[in-house]
């Protein structure tokens, strides 16, 4: 693994969705910094691999199952983590899942209820719980929440997915709004094409080939000029962008959104 400046050195980081995708690019890059990192992930499974990489890698983690739909399962998650690694000085809101259907013609509510509670709301939940964590500590830290380019101009999966990362990136800004006096700063990173596990079911209802749904996006909007870098992103390049967003390089910058994306969103 890339060797990065030690910038998190002795700082405690609570990642959620860890488990796989985007989340686990997240806890490596922190892991890699010096950060006590925390994967919490509904997936045990997922979440118990990630936590042998980092520890095979010689960080200091732990994974902590977590339901983020549910108040007292965040509530149990910052307090285990507090008391195992102390206050929290980066959170980052990244579990999220997404419709099977696409159209806001065809969505069930329940399935809508579904996407809203694991994206929105279990922002919401985790960031107030980790926010009032850094306020008990004093602790001037940093959140970072993910949303998706789908949130800023719903394109293809246009249902509740799409809706419910506009609603995080407005919660965002809110949340800086409240606890900029406090010194933490809140941003959001705004993924483009990643390959990840989220995509998954839709390749399925879609009857395509495993792994073929994000390349296929990617060479339509080659195709139509809407794509600036040629490339699809990786966990790798978010992590990146969320790593530069929770250290004291991004000291004056808060309440933004930013687009991780290739260009796609330069309309």
């Amino acid at each position: 693994m890339t060797e990065y400046n030690k910038r998190f050195a002795d700082k405690h980081v609570i990642v959620t969705g860890g488990g796989s995708g985007i989340g686990r690019g997240i806890a490596h890059r922190f892991a890699s910094e010096g950060a006590r990192v925390v994967i919490a992930d509904i997936n045990r499974e997922g979440g118990d691999l990630v936590l042998a990489e980092l520890k095979r890698n010689g960080a200091e983690a732990a994974f902590i199952p977590v339901d983020v739909t549910s108040e007292s399962s965040i509530k149990d998650l910052v307090n285990s983590a507090v008391e195992r690694y102390g206050p929290v000085h980066v959170a980052v809101s990244n579990a999220g899942v997404s419709e099977l259907e696409a159209s806001a013609l065809e969505i069930s509510a329940e399935e809508w209820d579904t996407v809203y509670a694991v994206n929105t709301k279990g922002s919401f939940l985790f960031c107030r719980a980790c926010a009032t964590a850094m306020i008990e500590n004093d602790v001037k830290g940093a959140i970072v929440t993910i949303s998706s380019i789908m949130g800023r101009a719903a394109k293809n999966m246009s249902g509740a997915y799409a809706s419910s990362k506009a609603a995080v990136i407005a919660f965002t800004k809110s949340l800086a709004k409240a606890v900029a006096p406090m010194g933490i700063r809140v941003n959001n990173v705004a993924p483009g094409l990643v390959m990840t596990n989220l995509y998954k079911d839709v390749e399925k209802q879609m009857m395509m080939d495993a792994d073929s749904f994000v390349p296929w996006l990617i060479d339509q909007s080659i195709q139509s000029g809407q794509l600036l870098i040629p490339r699809q992103g990786t966990p790798e390049d978010m992590a990146a962008a969320v790593a530069f967003l929770a250290s004291d390089e991004a000291s004056y910058i808060t309440a933004q959104c930013l687009c991780v994306d290739g260009g796609i969103d330069w309309t």
